[in-house]
Order: C-alpha cells, then structure tokens, then sequence
C-alpha cells in the first residue's frame, strides 16, 4: 500500500494518494512517510491550512530533516500562521546556516506577521549572502511596500526583475508600487507584463483592474476584474471591486451578489474595501466590521513606527489641518470653500493639505487662497510626509477622506495630531483606533447606533452636512428651457441624479411602476457610462416601459448651470442605501423637493439630515410602499408639491442648513471641546 501511495503522488493522483494515506495511517498514526505524502497531498490541492497538522507530526519525528521543515514552514506560511511558520524557519536556519532563501522566507514571515524591524534585517542579510537570488530583492521590495517607502521598494523591484525578468509576480508587485505613487500608466505597463508571462494570474488582473480604475478606463476595469475573479475569486479584496464594477454598469445579475458579498463580510474576509458596502444593504454593524477588517489589514498600528505628539503651546492660535486628496472640483472641494473661509482666524489657523496633484481649477485656486497655509504631499512617502505634518504641530487633523481614493490613512495610524478626526468625506466608521472622533448628527447616526462606531460620535446640533451656498439662489439666472435638456415642456419630471451605482434594481423597480402610472413621466438621470445607459434602458425595457422615458442630462459648462436647470425637474427621487449627499444639497438649494427612504447605515440618512434642518420631515418616507405612495400623490397632486417647494422657498432664509456662519460655528465648539483635558 506504502508503493502504491507513492506511485500515487509520484504520478500526481493527489486524491488516490491521499486517500491510501490515510488508510496507512489509520492502521500506523505515526507512519512517517504517509504522514508527508498525507500533508503535500493536501498542499498541492490547494487544501493548505489541512496539510499543516500532519507535515507537524511528521517533523516531530524527525525533526532535523530539512526538506520536511522546509515543507511544514510553506504550509504554516500559507495558513498564516506566521508565528508557527517563523519558529520552523528558526530550526531550518540552524541547521542550514546563512541560506539565501531559508533568511529570505523567515524575513517575509516576519514581514507577514508585522515584525517589519527584524523582516528588514534577514531581508538585508539574505541579499549580501545572495545579491542574485531575485526573491530577496523582491520580498525586500514587498516589505518597503508595507512600510509605504515606494520608492525603496521600486529599486528591489528593478533588481529583481533584472535577475529574473520571467518572474510575473515581481511585475504585478512593481505595478502596485508605482500605483501607490500614483504613477498609473508606468503601472499599468507593469501589469501587462505580468499578464503577459502568466494570463491566468488572478492576482495581476485585479491590480490591473484598480489601475485602470484610476485611469477612468470603467468598461476596461470591469473586464478585468471579471477575468481575476473568474479565476480566483477570493484575492483579497477582489470581490467588493467587481461587485462595484458591475453596479456602476448597472449590471444586477449574476455572481458576486450583494448577499454572496455580505456573508464573506461577516465571516471575516478580506473580500472588499469599506467604501463599496455603502452601496448595498449591509446594516451598521456590519459596515463596522468590513471597516475594521480593512484596518486592521492595511494600517497596523506597529510599535516600531508610533510617534507620540506632544500637546502645543496653549497661547496661540489652534492648528487645524484638513486633509483631502478632492480639494478641487469634486463636491468634499466644493463644500470646503465656504467652510474654511468662514472660520474664526482670531480663534484658529486653517492649514490645507493636499494629497492630490494640483491641477488649477477654479475650487483649488479658491481653497489655496483661503487656507492660512497650504502643504503638498502628493507623490512624498510616508516618512517624508510625516516629518513634513509633524513640523507644523498641528492640534486637530481633519482627514476628509475616510475609505475613499486618494486617502493617506497611513498617516494617521502614526498619529499625526494630539486630535484626530473623521469627517465628511466618508459616511460610515473608519473601522481603526487612531481616530479619536467622527463628526455626525443624530439622524445619520442615532444614539443607539454609536455602538457601530469605532471613533467617539460627535454631533452637530443640526445636519452635519455642510451645504455650498457660494452661488447664491439669486443669480442662477434665468432657468434654461425644458426642451434644451431633451425633457418634455410639459409632463411630470422625475429625477435622480445619483451616481449609477446607487441605483439597485428595488429601487429602479418602484420609479419604473411611477413612470407606468404617471402618463408620460420622464426620468431624468445624470449620465453615466455608455454601457450602463444601456442597461438601465434594457432593464426599463424589461419592465414595459418605453427607454425613451430615461433622459440622461447633459454636461453643463458650470456650477451655476447645473443649479439653474435642476428647477426644470419636479421630484428628486433619492436611492435608499446610498442617498444623495452633495446632489442633495444642491436641489435642495435649487428648490427642488427630494423624496428620501431613510435607510439603517449613516449613507441611507444624509438626505434625511438636510430634510430635517430644512424642516420638510414630511419628505421622509420609511419604507418603499410608502416611497411609491409618496411620490404618486405628490406627482398627481400639484398643490401638494406646489406646497412644498414654498416651504423651500420660505426657509431658505431662516434654516440652519443654509446657514454656513453658525455651522462653522457649531464645529469649532466642537473642536473647542476636544481640545479640553478629560477630567
């Protein structure tokens, strides 16, 4: 039986030689050689964490046998069970002293395991030992990686791929090194290449998809994360990316579902970013979760690299610094220009950093001119950026990103400020420690749910949700014609002008049964990509209404523009997982009246924030019969409507969401009180 197990595996009948495994040892519990066929049997299946437990009773019995450790120390390694795989790697490296490979797998179990300090030092040993054993140079790139010295990690990537230019992973890893600097289209090349020598490489396709992401190559980006997840569907992180890929197509069947989603979240998986759950109907706690995950994963809080903040001389002004990767013409940019110019200068000194290149628009240049004091940190490394923040003893640092692209979180996982916050950018958890408060309200996050928080919940007495009124309602100017924007002069408009991937096929089902029982409705959308138009038409299609009832709005050449012609609508229909924000802002600010379905999560609850402050309550529904309801009697009852859009009209003058002074306000005592010593 012993030979025909070993014909077996030899002849790589994994399953046959398995299976006569464990009848050997089912006989002999300690047969040493079934023990080793039993264990790599299950390793070459792929079936890793199994092939652990017998590879470890094996070297028990022969515990000086390096190949054997060699193999139980790979198997620990892809379990992740980093500590164990490091104490085997210990043994293998007393009997086998000074080995290049055995030096650089320790190192990168230690680098696995967060242990940065000693993984740089076996790292750096394994490659004066070996200066041509090219998975020194790109393990030691990989570890710069981790530490965010991209530039470092770039130069092992090079040496690497000078010794071995076949090696597809080095490629995807190089690719990844320069994204991380923002330098997408060498990345990108660095991907295909990686592709090139290995097509199936799931991995590289998934980088490659993030690439063309930045790259705003959509349908491209798709595809890609299509082929990666086709062929290894759980790469870390992979599936939340093609789950969002697919929705911001519009394309609603087939899998990851948001259920198939949902469930890898709550079972521990690393299988998507915080930011694409806001899309779905995970609950708060759940979002916790995922954030965490996410945290924990990419910002360890290592001893090694924590620095401790001093407080700051109390005499002079408070130093508050924003941070944001959007201070251009993006609506967190947009938002900012009132609120930084409106604090109190005699109280505070407003510093800018920013972490995206500049490109001189009209928001940038106002911003740059508002901050007391404004930083480039675009393209520096974590080091630099870090001496460069701590120099200006900032008090509170404002992180306006949160779980979205371009943040530098990093950063503040090695503690920038005495105060750290988490604001506006992101509307959920930031899942980590270092953040000492999130600024809300009790509509988006009521007191029961600050559970669900890992930062302390701090609320603004009205919406949290800053409104631009720098284009005051006056000088819109004279409204455009409905026929300019390809609506109907005088039938029902529907709006929604949500980005496409908020719109999930409930709620598309219950704007298509309005548009079946309001004769002649048109829904009015923002344009989104030319695939996804054509799966929102197929889908209305598909529901018996006529395509041509979807009008997709053109781009205008301005702000001021784009307000004036929201008055041509008659009710924004908002999406429920993921409500309109700054969309809402601006047709509330038009005067256009929003429906909104108030959701569980702090996404599904902007809305209803803004409609609270502006005192329209009315305009919150709480489930979707009530939402189909709502909108019907609303759009065949032109009084009613008529109703509230003078309500609009008549607060805009007196409510706190228009009122950017007292918000400003209303923050500083914030920040004011975060400054005071806890007693």
């Amino acid at each position: 039986m012993t030979q025909q197990m070993l014909q077996a595996f030899q002849g790589q009948h994994l399953e046959t030689a398995e299976r006569l495994a464990k009848m050997i040892l089912k006989v002999k519990p300690k047969d040493l050689v079934a023990l080793q066929v039993y264990g790599l049997s299950l390793a070459t299946q792929g079936r890793i964490p199994e092939s652990v437990d017998p590879l470890h009773k094996a070297s028990q019995q022969d515990p000086k046998n390096p190949e054997l450790l060699s193999n139980l120390a790979k198997a620990q390694h892809g379990a992740e069970l980093y500590v164990k795989a490091i104490e085997t790697y210990k043994k293998l490296d007393k009997l086998i002293p000074n080995n290049a490979q055995i030096l650089t797998d320790m190192g990168t179990a230690f680098a696995r395991s967060k242990q940065y300090d000693n993984a740089l030092v076996l790292l750096n040993k394994a490659i004066e030992i070996g200066p041509d054993y090219f998975l020194a140079w790109s393990n030691r790139g990989n570890l710069y990686s981790d530490l965010r010295l991209y530039d470092a990690a770039i130069e092992s990537y090079k040496r690497a791929l000078e010794l071995n230019p076949q090696y597809s992973e080095g490629w995807t890893n190089f690719g990844n090194a320069l994204f991380s600097l923002s330098r997408f289209e060498q990345a990108r090349a660095a991907h295909e290449e990686a592709l090139r020598l290995d097509p199936e490489f799931g991995e590289a396709w998934s980088n490659y998809g993030n690439c063309l992401l930045e790259l705003k190559l959509a349908d491209e980006a798709f595809e890609a994360y299509e082929r990666a997840y086709n062929i290894q569907p759980l790469v870390p992180y992979l599936m939340g990316q093609y789950f969002a890929a697919k929705a911001n197509l519009c394309i609603w069947d087939g899998s990851p579902s948001p259920e198939e989603l949902l469930d890898f979240v709550s079972s521990g998986h690393r299988v998507t970013i915080p930011f694409n759950l806001l899309q779905t109907n995970a609950r708060p706690g759940l979002q916790k979760i995922c954030a965490a995950i996410f945290s924990n994963d990419r910002f360890p809080l290592a001893k090694s690299l924590q620095h401790k903040i001093c407080s700051s001389d109390s005499a002079r002004k408070i130093r508050v610094g924003y941070f944001s990767s959007d201070f251009r013409e993006h609506p967190v940019g947009i938002l900012m220009q009132n609120l930084i110019d409106a604090h109190d200068r005699s109280q505070f000194e407003v510093y800018g950093f920013f972490l995206n290149s500049k490109i001189g628009d009209s928001i940038e240049t106002s911003l740059v001119r508002n901050f007391d004091k404004t930083l480039d940190i675009y393209g520096l490394s974590d080091p630099a950026a870090l001496d460069l923040i701590r120099a200006q003893s900032l008090d509170i640092a404002i992180d306006l990103n949160g779980h979205t692209s371009g943040a530098r979180t990093a950063l503040f996982a090695k503690k920038i400020a005495p105060i750290q916050v988490n604001y506006l950018g992101y509307a959920g958890t930031s899942g980590a420690r270092f953040y000492d408060a999130l600024i809300a309200d009790k509509v988006v996050i009521p007191l029961e749910q600050q559970v669900h928080y890992s930062e302390k919940v701090l609320y603004l007495p009205n919406s949290f949700f800053p409104v631009d009124t720098s284009i005051p309602y006056e000088s819109f100017g004279e409204t455009p014609s409905r026929s300019s924007q390809g609506l109907p002069e005088s039938e029902f408009v529907f709006a929604c002008f949500n980005s496409a991937y908020k719109i999930t096929p409930h709620i598309f089902d219950i704007w298509m049964n309005l548009l079946k029982n309001i004769a002649n409705s048109v829904l009015w959308l923002s344009t989104p990509s030319a695939k996804a138009i054509a799966n929102l038409q197929r889908e209305a299609i598909s529901r018996g209404v006529d395509s041509s009832r979807l009008v997709f709005a053109s781009r205008t050449p301005g702000r001021k523009e784009h307000l004036s012609r929201l008055r041509l609508a008659d009710l924004f229909l908002d999406t429920p997982n993921y409500n309109a924000h700054a969309t809402a802002a601006d047709a509330l600010w038009a005067g256009l009246p929003i429906l909104t379905l108030i959701g569980d999560t702090f996404a599904g609850r902007v809305a209803a924030s803004q409609l609270s402050a502006l005192s329209l309550k009315e305009m919150i529904v709480h489930s979707n019969q009530e939402y189909y309801d709502k909108a019907l009697v609303l759009a065949t009852q032109p009084d009613l409507l008529n109703n509230i859009r003078n309500k609009i009209e008549v607060n805009r003058h007196s409510s706190p969401l228009f009122d950017t002074k007292q918000y400003v306000k209303d923050l500083e005592s914030i920040y004011l009180g975060l400054l005071k010593p806890s007693t």
